[in-house]
């Protein structure tokens, strides 16, 4: 069970990792690293992305989900199927889901802007 300075360590170490940080060169960000590459970690990641075209709970952009649906389907297969994936790449997947301004949900947001955080996060992984 995580401890609770780890987690309020989290955000602050997902960040760095998602701007790029080298796990190996802190422990806590290996460690933080190592937790979000996990198997399981990376399961939970990818049925959420599995269950959009369900909804999360709140509106869909569903035009944006169908202009992305080849590339969320690859992102889902590499999360769950890959050996070796980055903890960036998985921030960024994970984003994807829980980023509400996002374009996932934006009603705003600009074509094919889906499309693009989720080619960015296949290509981190």
């Amino acid at each position: 069970m995580p401890r609770l300075a780890d987690l309020l360590r989290a955000p602050r170490l997902d960040r760095a990792l998602e701007a790029g940080a080298d796990p190996a060169s802190e422990p806590s960000l290996r460690e933080r690293a190592r937790q979000l590459t996990s198997r399981r970690a990376r399961r939970r990641v990818a049925r959420a992305l599995e269950e959009l075209d369900r909804g999360p709970g709140l509106p869909v952009r569903r035009d944006q989900v169908r202009d992305a649906s080849d590339l969320l389907s690859e992102l889902t297969v590499a999360l769950r199927s890959r050996e070796r994936v980055s903890a960036r790449g998985v921030l960024l997947a994970r984003r994807i889901v829980t980023d509400g301004c996002g374009p996932l949900y934006a009603p705003d947001a600009p074509r094919s802007a889906l499309r693009w955080r989720v080619w960015n996060a296949l290509r981190a992984l």
